[in-house]
């Protein structure tokens, strides 16, 4: 039987948003089909796995002393648990399912230590995860791609925020967000440089940077899913349609007490140009797994707002009138990364060159000056 390992938690501030959809997935995971090996990562970053993580309720107080601490190798497969001062090997890992939401998991970490470690993936590789990641960044991709995103600066002081809008041509009123984060944690609303500076000062409490664009007083948020299954056909959610009670979409729209209009009530034409872009953003930046890209429609424009490579809950519900189960859709996702990834051990990874074999004597001489 194939062994599932389910990554999640993490030392992002998204930690406990992270544990919901790592144990939703975990419990959805076709138990006939895979064995299913939990993957932890607590709050300091140490991994963990154990039988009592299957159980939503035993996070409230977990007791780490029940628990096996967790370790990978490069180049080696095998999940090994830590015995004081020595690893033994666990089990022999098939594929991989990141939902780790942002920092050290979200944005490339856990897929380079699965791609380390010769495990396929079946959540997006370590580029299309670090360039989501960080907003400035996709922003600056997505627009060499064609796509539409608004206008934007990154800052990594609040001193230099007031320069860098007017090199822009950027005014008030402005939103400020963490350049890497989340689930809307630590963004702001500013209407004068006095709001600026306090909002700069917010975000840059969760990282080095600060991403700044226009605030647009009327416009709908879109949200639209894709995923590879296993055919290598990519599958394109139909839009959702998140409703906000403040100014922004906070953090508790999203996951506490929020509504959504699913399928959202838009044009046709405009679902379609959202499906459409999503589509080409998922295929040509080489997305694996479930992705969720959130859109804001403005005076009948589509503009891209950011692109969730570990979406909450792996964004199941924009998919619930076409799947089965989430079962179903997870089966189809884990194949498809699994045979996507047997070709890569085909290819050429080792040439004799014959540098090596000459650095005796006055090659290793010169080598040490």
């Amino acid at each position: 039987m194939k062994t599932v390992a389910v990554f999640y938690g993490g030392e992002s501030v998204e930690h406990d948003v992270s544990v919901i959809t790592g144990v939703m997935t975990m419990n959805a995971v076709d138990k006939a089909r895979y064995e299913v090996l939990p993957v932890y990562a607590a709050k300091n970053g140490t991994f963990y796995t154990g039988d009592e993580l299957f159980e939503i309720d035993g996070y409230k107080n977990l007791d780490f002393k029940k628990l096996k601490k967790a370790a990978f190798l490069p180049g080696d497969d095998t999940m090994y648990v830590i015995k004081g001062k020595t690893l033994r090997p666990l089990k022999k890992i098939s594929v991989a399912i990141n939902c780790t939401h942002g920092e050290r998991g979200e944005d490339g970490c856990i897929a380079a230590i699965c791609k380390l470690s010769h495990v396929p993936i079946a959540s997006p590789g370590v580029s299309p995860s670090a360039i989501s990641m960080e907003k400035h960044l996709s922003k600056t991709v997505l627009r060499g791609m064609g796509v539409k995103t608004l206008p934007s600066v990154k800052i990594n002081t609040a001193s230099g925020a007031a320069s860098a809008l007017k090199k822009a041509g950027l005014d008030f009123p402005l939103i400020v967000k963490p350049d890497r984060g989340g689930s809307s944690v630590g963004i702001s609303l500013a209407k004068d440089e006095r709001e600026l500076s306090a909002a700069v000062s917010l975000a840059l409490k969760f990282g080095e940077s600060a991403e700044i664009e226009p605030y647009a007083e009327e416009f709908t948020e879109i949200n639209c899913a894709a995923y590879k299954n296993a055919d290598g056909v990519t599958v394109v959610s139909e839009c959702e349609k998140p409703f906000k009670k403040g100014a922004l979409l906070s953090f508790e729209d999203k996951y506490v007490d929020g509504e959504r209009q699913f399928p959202a009530k838009i044009a046709p034409a405009l679902g379609e140009r959202v499906q459409k872009i999503t589509r080409k953003v998922y295929d040509e930046l080489g997305f694996e797994g479930i992705v969720r890209i959130d859109y804001m429609i403005i005076r009948g424009e589509v503009y891209l707002n950011e692109i969730n490579a570990v979406p909450g809950s792996l964004a199941y519900y924009l998919f619930c009138k076409t799947q089965k189960s989430f079962s179903s859709l997870l089966t189809g996702v884990i194949e498809g990364a699994m045979r996507r990834a047997a070709p890569s051990d085909t290819y050429v990874k080792n040439i004799s060159t014959g540098i090596l074999d000459g650095l005796k004597g006055k090659g290793a001489k010169r080598l040490e000056r």
